[in-house]
């Protein structure tokens, strides 16, 4: 068996999780081939983040993370193949239960109440890798990509067999690289192994797609989704079916700076608004204008109902 370096074991961290709506759903015939599903609650159909863990990993994710993202209208799947990789082998057979995996999602996207033309793929270490083909191949409802430790030293030790740049492409989407330590450390999750995929973004004339932040050991937050919630409001629509249903809703001025306004033919009777990490700020009734001169700086989300009980998200950029 062709081998190459272990991927990195990461440290167990003490958590608190958050119950799935869905435990152990079977995409494939083998036991390794399993899934767990958070349900963002909608009328409509929800965009979805698919998370693939480390080397010895399981599909748990913290409740922090998974209440952060169903409170601004996501809904997330994380899904199981080879626990760890050890060889090339593995990796292949990984990277052909993402296809299935993904085939399956699609099947029954229905079921589930998601939209698959605004999916998030995130990983961290092995995760990086098992997701790294299908996240790069051209395809417009791939919105994103939000990766933790990606791409550690072992996966670039056979450049005859893979490179993570040979899927690197004008039609890559944007991807967010989280790193727990500084360029040029000693461990395995080296950021240089990230900087060598933006600069071949940088090469191809997407560098506006690629943002890379390392050292997070330092800083004072090492969660590896503390980025999370905001890159995937940047890069997706949450609910716009559900928009065209309700009648739609104009936001204006975005951003804005004092008064906001709503233009709409929907009959709206409340309105919630969160912070992009789900803080619930504002419940009130709804109303045509909002003073929000005392708001922070950010991205907030807007939640309204109709008179029948209905949905609608939308974000606006207060500055």
């Amino acid at each position: 068996m062709k081998k190459i370096s272990p991927i990195f074991l990461l440290l167990l961290i003490s958590f608190s999780l958050s119950a799935q709506d869905h435990t152990g759903v079977s995409y494939g015939p083998e036991d390794r081939q399993f899934l767990d599903i958070w349900i963002a609650p909608s009328s409509m159909p929800t965009p979805v983040f698919v998370y693939a863990h480390p080397n010895g990993g399981t599909t748990d994710l913290p409740g922090s993370i998974t209440d952060d993202l169903k409170d601004v209208g996501i809904s997330v799947v994380s899904w199981e193949s080879i626990t760890s990789l050890t060889s090339i082998e593995d990796v292949e057979t990984t990277w052909a239960d993402a296809e299935l995996m993904f085939e399956w999602l699609e099947a029954n996207a229905d079921t589930y109440n998601f939209d698959l033309t605004n999916m998030i793929i995130g990983g961290s270490s092995r995760g990086t890798i098992v997701s790294w083909i299908y996240g790069h191949r051209p395809n417009p409802n791939v919105k994103g990509l939000y990766m933790y430790n990606a791409l550690p030293d072992g996966i670039w030790a056979d450049p005859s067999w893979w490179l993570p740049t040979d899927e690197v492409s004008i039609d890559s989407p944007p991807i967010f690289f989280v790193y727990r330590f500084e360029p040029g450390t000693e461990d395995i999750h080296d950021p240089e192994n990230g900087i060598i995929i933006t600069e071949a973004y940088d090469a191809l004339g997407i560098g506006d797609r690629h943002t890379l932040v390392h050292s997070i050991e330092y800083s004072g937050n090492t969660d590896r989704f503390q980025f999370l919630v905001d890159f995937a409001l940047s890069v997706i629509t949450p609910l716009s079916v559900e928009e065209q249903e309700l009648g739609g809703i104009t936001l204006y001025p975005n951003p804005v700076a004092e008064t906001l306004n709503f233009e709409t033919a929907a009959n709206y009777q409340s309105l919630r608004i969160y912070s992009a990490m789900g803080q619930l700020i504002l419940r009130s009734d709804y109303k045509s204008q909002l003073d929000v001169s005392v708001f922070s700086s950010g991205t907030y989300i807007i939640e309204l109902r109709d008179d029948q009980g209905r949905l609608h998200r939308d974000r606006f950029i207060k500055y």
